[in-house]
């Protein structure tokens, strides 16, 4: 198996395997279901809770000795999950890739941006209004999602939060200046 190394010898993670990781790390011993079920909760809709993706990258993890699973000692089938020292490495190496951190990464709303600018007015106008409620209803949501979270994933929702806010303000300068061309037409 060629497995990519991290700047300290450890393994290099993709996104999902670093998430995957710090999601048993930070909750605690749990099972590849419990894992998924995470997955399924979360508000990112780029995240992908498919078993397909998923048990396939713990599988990985596990055979790059990055993950450890023990029987459950229950009535449930299945393997309570924890971090191996070479996995707590390789996800602190990972936390620390500032550099991946601090990427642009897939951004959909980016992405769009400089597209919006290319409707004819009345229908740029039109849809940056109903981004605008999609937004709104999303920091709704966001709100919502994040009471009762522990402190990792509520720093995680604050950020989303900061985040759709400051795209509701870009729509609302960018929809007055639509409204500005509509009044130039």
């Amino acid at each position: 198996m060629n497995v990519s190394k991290g700047p300290r010898g450890s393994v290099r993670l993709t996104e999902l395997e670093g998430a995957i990781l710090s999601e048993i790390h930070h909750r605690g011993a749990q099972t590849a279901f419990r894992v998924r079920k995470a997955f399924l909760a979360s508000p990112s809709v780029e995240w992908t809770a498919s078993s397909g993706a998923v048990y396939p990258a713990m599988r990985r993890l596990t055979a790059q000795g990055l993950i450890h699973g023990e029987a459950q000692k229950s009535a449930r089938k299945g393997n309570t999950l924890t971090l191996t020292a070479a996995g707590v490495d390789a996800l602190n190496d990972w936390i620390c890739d500032l550099d991946r951190a601090a990427g642009l990464g897939l951004d959909p709303f980016r992405l769009r941006s400089g597209l919006w600018a290319q409707l004819p007015t009345a229908v740029r106008r039109e849809q940056l209004a109903r981004l605008l409620v999609v937004l709104k209803a999303n920091i709704a949501d966001l709100e919502a999602y994040g009471s009762g979270l522990d402190h990792v994933e509520r720093r995680r929702v604050d950020l989303s939060i900061a985040q759709q806010v400051s795209r509701a303000a870009w729509v609302e300068a960018e929809l007055a200046a639509a409204e500005g061309d509509a009044a130039a037409d």
